[in-house]
């Protein structure tokens, strides 16, 4: 059993940096207007700091959320997702930072651990997929919840994690 706490300052910055990463892989692969990138980083904010219950029986998923409580209570602020989206190379920093923090918890963490805390890096890039209509049209007409580029790229989230998930 791990928590927050038994990693480094560094392996700290890389477990919540995986957080953001999920999320920026999917919104930089399909970038929109910066209201549906704001859209997309309130939903993985929303997804992470609720997924306290869900987790709870995961020590490290759950004392994440808490160390992402109390940093935010202190500092106040988010990081601006949508200049982190829009960056150049963001999709490469994104995955390699998926590729990092799954080495490191293959090294510090248990296997039952490693496995919900992909499965929650999962949820959150697909939560920002279905975050808003994508491909709209003439006055915000037609459109779909989740579009190729995006679907791809929750794909290759998974196979950065690891994870065998079963196509819709």
């Amino acid at each position: 059993m791990t928590v927050y706490a038994d990693y480094t300052a560094d392996e700290q910055r890389l477990l919540t940096a995986s957080l953001e990463a999920a999320a920026v892989m999917v919104s930089a692969a399909s970038l929109g207007r910066s209201e549906e990138t704001v859209s997309e980083g309130f939903a993985a904010a929303s997804l992470v700091l609720g997924s306290r219950e869900t987790y709870v029986s995961n020590t490290l998923v759950g004392s994440v959320i808490l160390a992402l409580e109390e940093a935010a209570k202190e500092e106040g602020h988010f990081p601006d997702y949508v200049k982190e989206a829009e960056a150049d190379g963001a999709t490469e920093r994104s995955r390699q930072t998926l590729a990092d923090v799954v080495v490191l918890l293959d090294a510090k963490a248990t296997a039952v651990e490693v496995a919900g805390y992909k499965r929650w890096l999962y949820q959150i890039a697909t939560a920002v997929a279905e975050a808003g209509k994508e491909d709209q049209g003439f006055l915000g007409m037609g459109g779909v919840t989740v579009n190729d580029k995006e679907r791809a790229a929750y794909t290759a989230i998974a196979d950065t994690l690891g994870l065998e998930i079963a196509e819709a």
